[in-house]
């Protein structure tokens, strides 16, 4: 029996395990045609199935996290809601990039690929897994490296933006 790659599709003879190109395990033609109608209609692959936001942000950043899901294989779809309660009017709209809950580990470990890729050719920043104490009087930033205060939630170097203190 061939096996297929869910990624790109090519198809290899009995004996092997992994796509050469795409580094994933092989899978039968069923499995592979599947992932692919995944990838091109990514609103029926998610129907039925447990949705969560995986981020929320501009329209454009949510655009580029979509075709960097899409691109990996992950259904996903850029979707505007309401904030609870309020109708959907300007300001009340917020963006958000949305995902199987089964796919949020892979898509965490994409995004922070990509993190990781863009530290390194920026040179600036740093990953961090440690909750930040938003209320502390001085703040490192995780993208510039300043230490202050935050002004109104955000780095006073660099913009970022990191949340309001409780």
């Amino acid at each position: 029996m061939a096996l297929s790659c869910p990624e790109c599709g090519a198809t290899f003879r009995a004996g092997f395990t992994q796509c050469s190109s795409c580094r994933v395990d092989l899978v039968d033609e069923a499995t592979a045609a599947a992932a692919k109608e995944r990838r091109q209609d990514p609103r029926a692959a998610l129907e039925g199935v447990a949705k969560i936001a995986l981020v929320h942000a501009g329209l454009p950043a949510c655009r580029e996290i979509e075709r960097a899901l899409l691109d990996d294989g992950i259904p996903c779809l850029v979707e505007a809601e309401a904030e609870e309660g309020e109708p959907m009017s300007v300001g009340a709209v917020k963006v958000g990039v949305i995902i199987a809950q089964a796919d949020l580990q892979k898509a965490g470990e994409l995004l922070r690929r990509r993190f990781e890729q863009l530290i390194a050719k920026e040179g600036v920043g740093s990953f961090n897994t440690e909750a930040i104490d938003l209320a502390a009087a001085e703040v490192q930033c995780p993208a510039c490296g300043h230490t202050g205060a935050l002004a109104e939630g955000a780095c006073a170097d660099c913009g970022l933006f990191l949340g309001a203190p409780e």
